[in-house]
């Protein structure tokens, strides 16, 4: 009469030695059983996303498993032993397909998993477990199975062609699944290739015991070691889970925003969380993202909800852009949120050219119309015969008129510039720039023009552009300078790597609203630069491929310098 023997209290003595051993191995294999199922409990409890149904049925196989097994070993007859085996052989025929079905979602590849797709991949393991459960009547998994009797009362089978067509098609979908954890995490960041390390490490033990199983290569005759790997297994899964945050931050969201097109690119997930950014991102923010901080860090004044849409000013490689944030919701193929994107769109060209019709309609609003109305009172006193002096009057209006007109030329030529590109600057001596604008300008009595250039060579996008700069800044120092002998200075020179264009004057200084208006790069209703020369200045500066900066404005004059990239000298 045979019966269960699970384990025993009884002092342990050479004649029951081989008895007691199979209790202590369905003790460790029943532990394995627990930690996974607490591994199943944690994971279902705290977590919600799409791709943990997946993990956990993997985890549910491999505990029933462990537990099954363990069952079978503590009993020590055919008979008893038998249905535990076709059990365990059963379940452990789920285990591959589960971790397939895992991996395509951890990966992103749901759309690979179409209704004949999962039909197929859950049909063989049915097949199979149906197979052992039957294989008495056709013998297709094993032919014979013998009972080892020492060290440990075991199945030692004789497999059939049944088993090892499972078994080929078994470690070719592993395999693949682990061949899309190495994908994933070659074109991931840091975080996912720790994951990835920890996901492959608690599947090589199990699969490397199995095919020793397999092979008959077991230690211990007929014994399959599988189950009790999967308590390194276990392991494995809990620092992934924990410490590197599996389930919680996967590719999937970062698959996903790579097919959004942008100049800087920040994945969240649902919860708000870092996961991954790239190099613009890290380089553009302050504090530059990083993985496992939460958006709130990067932008602390504005929730998600409302971030997008805004911008932001960044300076690298001493190249100012602009950039407006755009956040983009990811949906996986279930329609559920996983993440967002955060897509930083270099939107530089596009402020600066609304900034320009910004100016432009300020002043056509209220610059024209003010010197319009001038020219409509001044007419009307002469068709009244009211003006003490029509010749100096008509003189008033063509000198309005002459503004008009040049403003009128300022705000079309600022409307149409055209943004250069860093990469078609070209070395230029500023000399051959400088040298034609300053001998060819009309100062006019009593002003004193001075024009001190030297070999220096600079990266020039656009000379007419430069051109432009150097006439309004010139226009800017003759024209509000009331000095009784007032004089300007046009010099270049060469500081370090950078190569320089100055202008200074001996007039009044730059008011402080004019400087606040070139620091702030935007104009208000109560603050708004006096006239165009300045503004033009500065975007034709930039056009060039330079940077317009205000040096000194004080009473005694302003110095202000046009700065480029040197070019190489030779």
């Amino acid at each position: 009469m045979s019966c269960p023997i699970v384990f025993y209290d009884a002092i342990v003595t050479p004649q029951s030695y081989d008895a007691v051993v199979p209790g202590y191995l369905s003790l460790a294999l029943f532990g394995i059983s627990l930690l996974s199922a607490l591994v199943a409990v944690a994971v279902r409890r705290s977590r919600s996303e799409r791709y943990v149904c997946g993990f956990i049925a993997l985890v549910v196989v491999i505990c029933t498993w462990a537990f099954s097994y363990g069952v079978q070993l503590g009993f020590d007859t055919r008979a008893a032993q038998l249905p535990w085996w076709q059990l365990s052989l059963a379940v452990a025929g789920f285990v591959p397909t589960a971790w397939l079905l895992f991996t395509l979602r951890y990966a992103g590849k749901d759309g690979w998993l179409t209704r004949p797709a999962r039909w197929t991949m859950v049909s063989e393991p049915i097949v199979f477990a149906a197979f052992v459960l039957t294989n008495p009547s056709h013998r297709l998994i094993w032919t014979d199975l013998q009972l080892v009797a020492a060290p440990v009362r075991v199945f030692a089978p004789t497999f059939a062609i049944g088993y090892y067509a499972h078994i080929a098609y078994a470690y070719a979908i592993v395999a693949f699944g682990s061949y899309l954890v190495l994908r994933t995490a070659a074109h991931s960041s840091a975080l996912y290739r720790r994951q990835a390390a920890t996901l492959l490490a608690a599947v090589v033990p199990p699969t490397a015991a199995q095919v020793a199983f397999t092979l008959r290569a077991s230690p211990v005759p007929g014994l399959d070691l599988t189950p009790f790997t999967f308590g390194v297994t276990a392991v494995f899964i809990t620092v992934s889970l924990f410490r590197f945050d599996l389930l919680d931050r996967t590719p999937i969201a970062r698959e996903a925003a790579l097919d959004v097109v942008g100049n800087g690119l920040v994945v969240l997930d649902a919860e708000g969380m870092v996961v991954d950014a790239d190099e613009r991102a890290r380089r553009v923010l302050t504090p530059a993202p990083a993985a496992g901080s939460h958006v709130s860090t990067v932008f602390p004044d504005t929730p998600l909800e409302r971030l997008s849409g805004t911008t932001i000013e960044s300076e690298t490689e001493d190249i100012r852009r602009t950039y407006e944030v755009q956040v983009s919701p990811l949906l996986d193929a279930e329609g559920q949120l996983s993440g967002h994107s955060l897509v930083l769109r270099d939107v530089t060209d596009r402020h600066a050219y609304e900034q320009r019709l910004e100016v432009a309609n300020r002043v056509l609003r209220h610059n024209l119309r003010n010197d319009m109305n001038v020219v409509h009172g001044l007419a009307g006193q002469i068709e009244a015969g009211e003006a003490e002096e029509p010749q100096a009057t008509a003189a008033q209006i063509r000198s309005k008129v002459e503004d008009v007109v040049a403003t009128s030329e300022k705000v079309r030529e600022m409307t149409r510039m055209e943004p250069s590109s860093v990469s078609e600057a070209a070395p230029t001596d500023l000399a051959t720039v400088v040298e034609p604008v300053a001998t060819g300008f009309d100062t006019g009595d009593p002003v004193t023009l001075e024009c001190e250039t030297t070999r220096a060579r600079a990266a020039v996008a656009d000379e007419s552009a430069l051109e432009t700069a150097l006439t309004n800044l010139l226009e800017n120092a003759i024209e509000h300078n009331e000095s009784d002998e007032p004089w300007v200075r046009v010099a270049t020179e060469r500081d370090g790597d950078r190569t320089c264009l100055r202008v200074a004057d001996d007039g009044p200084g730059l008011p402080e609203e004019e400087r606040e208006v070139l620091r702030r790069e935007t104009e208000t209703p109560l603050k708004h630069s006096r006239g165009l020369g300045l503004w033009l200045a500065s975007w034709s500066a930039r056009a060039a491929g330079g940077e317009l900066t205000i040096v000194s404005s004080d009473a005694d004059g302003t110095t202000i310098q046009i700065e480029f990239p040197s070019a190489d000298q030779g």
